[in-house]
């Protein structure tokens, strides 16, 4: 029960009053002052009461909110999220004219051909009991440009007042039609927002009440297994939001919001599919002036009976209220690009009966809906109530049949793909490769934007006062899926995950790649914008070789109009005829934008121009027995095989294994490597592992191994050492700089990077910190000057360094589990599993899987700095100097 003493001002006297509740969960029932006025029953929007007889202006007045957790309505609200009762979003009480500019229903459309657009807006008046509407009234409406200058004459139209005439009344509500041609369309990358003023005239001449409706110019249809927006086939680089905040829940504000959308924006994401249910207005709001494309989506899931409430006459009203209530509120967001039906809950009656209803209130978007072809079929399946072919966690090879086949009239835009459950997000690339590539497929919705962790004070499991982001279970709470709410793409506080890199780069608005001729080398520039250039970007190139920058520059180009390729000559020619030479291109934002500085790089591509010449392994040296080198000593484990990494959430469901073992459910990896004892037998149980070590002095060793694997899907093959925790500073030259693996890693430039020991960046402890395609990697004690080496010989390898052992990762089930071992733990792995999204969709795909056979790793380990002492040659002090100002540099 919510209670307040609300005092409603004095000069209120003779309006109406209005209570406002943004939103409950699940039903409401509202008192003032003991009189029940009403109830809602759509937790995710707004009701309103006329509370106009209950108080007394300037009396106060007891308002009472009694907020009923579970209902029958929850069984269409059955969302994958926290279930948080109570009120979560705002409650207001406004006064009114008795007479009122009540809505406005706007259709602002855009005809590409002419350039022009049509508006067509209905102003409703609202009248409430104890007022009365006669002749004289009047709207007088006004449209303004972006600018703010009006466009056009001032309209003025009584409002008919003749309710008594039978068949010719349609109630009080004034049309507005206005043709305005030169208009600036809206779109995501062009969000021109127009203002159209409504003014309410009494028969005096006196305006009583205005109500300012922002317009965007814009056509949205589908034609031709095409998506367009103002004519034009867009991309859909989008994602799936929940609210959330990890402090107030349900409960997020304007600025909680805002921060989410400019984080979007930054990396590269134009759209926004509000999962599961609609949003507060006020995000539609920043939508459409930020610039995103929406799916507005109603709030019906029925998933735990996802195949019969739909047919169920009970819940017949339920569905038709729940999706109508939502056209009318969001119908004039130019954002709104298509309406959805709602979520996993079959395909019946009421989804027809609410799309007939959609189609006739709002011809001017299409609708969408995953049931409809999920249920009845991807090519002729739900017609009447999905425009688009939407499916969720569809494997490439699938959606690649669908675009090839040419079938039906329909695009294929996934409404839920890549799954971001921990450590996640594998063959992103590869889905946008066929994607882009194949007719009929236009993007998708990845799953999802943030995680849904709640702070949470604790005590962890070695008695330590903590504060941790926490998931289902961690409150007591049952029954409950675990950590099935961390799958975001961002943390619940909004820092990126890894994964997000590669997000941006696959989602970037402008990519080069090689063309012309092995003697006239040439770069082609597409731009994947649907209606701007490329001039409010600087792009700029270097030439490195061997991780050395030898030349670079800004990158000059003609005009490259919306969705169309320009080729230009490579920059300063091929380079000479030594090393690994790589051609990166660099896009970033000429000027200040709303959601980044000027300089933010939106866009990477990098042109192997020469690859590398492998260094070959050293079968010469004076051997020295079993004594270690002066790199080895600085060892505190030794060299050891290493097939075991720390379970993904992609691998299996550590924390829930009756999900995996017995349910089958999620990813199967987990449950077969610890029914082969991989988690707790030595790596040599497995695979039959030949050393060789050839010391070519004091401080450099060569090491080969040679790893016969037997066992099918591995997590990794490779080695595993450890340093002092004095080590806490890491360089190499391979992909970077954040972490990636091997089927999340196309984002990743290839470059010299540094960085410090990675720490744990999900919530549950699993595998993280790779770095691929290394061809060396660096340990550097800044204090002391000592650097460690490890160069790769024959091929690159993929390193991490932590304080973690794998199996610490393994046993900890929260991220305050863990507690930093005071060394250095280093893995060099020949190869690694990939990371695929098995936790709710694709496993890994076969070429990021380890097959058995033989793997080999070579690399030299090699020392310098104050490492020279350790060997009793003591450097002097200009050497030490010396050594000490390389290494911070990065000896080679």
């Amino acid at each position: 029960v919510y209670r307040a003493s609300v005092t409603i001002p004095a000069r209120w006297n003779g309006q109406q009053v209005v209570l406002h509740l943004g939103g409950a969960e699940s039903v409401h029932a509202v008192w003032v002052n003991g009189q029940f006025v009403g109830y809602g029953t759509d937790s995710r929007l707004p009701s309103e009461y006329d509370i106009t007889e209950q108080v007394v202006p300037g009396v106060a007045a007891d308002v009472a909110v009694v907020v009923v957790r579970y209902s029958a309505q929850s069984y269409v609200e059955d969302q994958d999220q926290w279930w948080m009762a109570g009120l979560h979003r705002n409650v207001f009480i406004e006064a009114r004219p008795v007479v009122h500019l009540q809505t406005a229903r706007v259709t602002a459309d855009f005809d590409p051909a002419r350039r022009a657009g049509v508006l067509d807006a209905t102003a409703v008046v609202g009248v409430s009991p104890n007022g009365r509407l006669g002749p004289g009234w009047q709207v007088r409406a006004t449209l303004r440009a972006p600018s703010g200058a009006r466009v056009g004459t001032v309209q003025q139209l009584a409002v008919p007042h003749r309710f008594a005439q039978e068949y010719v009344f349609t109630g009080h509500e004034v049309r507005v039609r206005a043709e305005v041609p030169r208009v600036a369309a809206w779109s995501a990358e062009t969000p021109q927002l127009y203002s159209l003023h409504f003014e309410l005239v009494d028969p005096a001449g006196k305006v009583v009440h205005t109500l300012v409706q922002r317009v965007g110019f814009r056509r949205v249809e589908v034609r031709d297994r095409n998506l367009l927006v103002n004519g034009q086939r867009v991309w859909v680089f989008g994602v799936n939001r929940h609210d959330h905040h990890p402090d107030r829940g349900k409960a997020v504000t304007v600025d909680d919001m805002r921060a989410d959308l400019l984080a979007m924006k930054r990396h590269n994401v134009n759209a926004v599919r509000t999962s599961h249910y609609p949003n507060d207005h006020r995000f539609l709001d920043l939508c459409d002036e930020l610039g995103l494309y929406v799916i507005d989506e109603a709030n019906i899931e029925s998933h735990g009976y996802n195949t019969s409430l739909c047919d169920d006459p009970r819940y017949r009203s339920t569905w038709l209220a729940r999706g109508s209530r939502m056209v009318e509120r969001d119908r004039n967001h130019p954002c709104v690009i298509a309406w959805s039906l709602g979520n996993e809950s079959g395909y019946g009656a009421h989804h027809d009966a609410l799309a007939g209803w959609m189609r006739a209130a709002d011809p001017s978007r299409p609708l969408h809906y995953e049931g409809a072809v999920f249920h009845a079929g991807w090519v002729d399946g739900g017609l009447p109530a999905s425009d688009i072919v939407c499916p969720m966690y569809a494997p490439i090879d699938a959606i690649r049949a669908y675009g090839e086949s040419g079938a039906g009239t329909r695009p294929l835009i996934l409404c839920e793909y890549s799954h971001a459950m921990g450590n996640s997000n594998g063959s992103l690339a590869d889905y946008w490769d066929v994607i882009t590539s194949t007719p009929g497929l236009q993007g998708g919705f990845l799953w999802e934007w943030k995680d849904h962790g709640i702070r949470q004070r604790a005590v962890a499991s070695d008695g330590r006062p903590v504060t941790r982001l926490a998931y289902g279970g961690q409150f007591g709470d049952t029954p409950h899926d675990c950590n099935f709410v961390a799958d975001g793409l961002m943390s619940a506080d909004l820092e990126p995950h890894p994964a997000m890199h590669e997000v941006a780069w696959v989602h970037r608005p402008v990519t080069v790649a090689a063309s012309g001729s092995s003697r006239r080398p040439e770069l082609q520039v597409t731009n994947r914008r649907a209606f701007t250039g490329l001039t409010d970007l600087r792009a700029t190139w270097e030439l490195t070789v061997e991780g050395e920058r030898r030349s670079g520059g800004s990158l000059r180009l003609p005009p490259v109009p919306p969705l169309s390729s320009v080729n230009v000559p490579l920059p300063g020619g091929l380079p000479a005829p030594e090393g690994e030479a790589i051609f990166t291109v660099t896009w970033s934002q000429r000027r200040d934008t709303p959601w980044a500085p000027a300089g933010h790089v939106v866009a990477q591509d990098q042109i192997v121009l020469r690859p590398a010449r492998p260094a070959t392994v050293s079968r010469t040296g004076a051997a020295r027995g079993d004594a270690p080198t002066a790199p080895e000593r600085m060892l505190t484990r030794p060299i050891e095989l290493a097939l075991w990494r720390a379970p993904t959430d992609n691998d299996g469901f550590k924390l829930m294994p009756d999900l995996s073992k017995r349910l089958r459910v999620g990813g199967q990896a987990l449950r077969l490597w610890q029914e082969a004892g991989l988690d707790v037998a030595p790596a040599a149980s497995f695979a039959r592992h030949e050393h060789t070590r050839v010391v070519i002095d004091e401080h450099t060793v060569d090491h080969h191994h040679v790893i016969d694997v037997e066992l099918d899907d591995l997590p990794r093959v490779g080695i595993t050492f450890a340093l002092p925790r004095r080590f806490t500073r890491t360089r190499w030259y391979g992909r970077g700089p954040g972490e990636n693996y091997p089927d999340r890693r196309r984002g990743s430039m290839i470059g010299v990077f540094h960085g410090g020991i990675d720490a744990s960046p999900y919530l549950v402890p699993q595998e993280f910190g790779l770095r691929t395609d290394c061809r060396w990697f660096e340990l550097l004690d800044e204090s002391s000057g000592d650097v460690l080496r490890v160069h790769m010989l024959g091929q690159v390898a993929h390193v991490s360094a932590t304080h973690h052992t794998a199996d610490d990762l393994y046993r900890a089930a929260t991220h305050t589990d863990l507690r930093p071992r005071p060394e250095v733990i280093v893995h060099v792995d020949a190869a690694h599993r990939g990371v695929g999204t098995a936790s709710c969709g694709p496993d890994v795909l076969p070429q990021y899987r380890l097959v058995p056979g033989r793997y080999e790793l070579s690399y030299r380990l090699s020392c310098r700095g104050g490492a020279l002492a350790a060997s009793g040659r003591q450097p002097s002090d200009s050497a030490r100097s010396r050594g000490r100002t390389s290494n911070r540099a990065g000896c080679r």
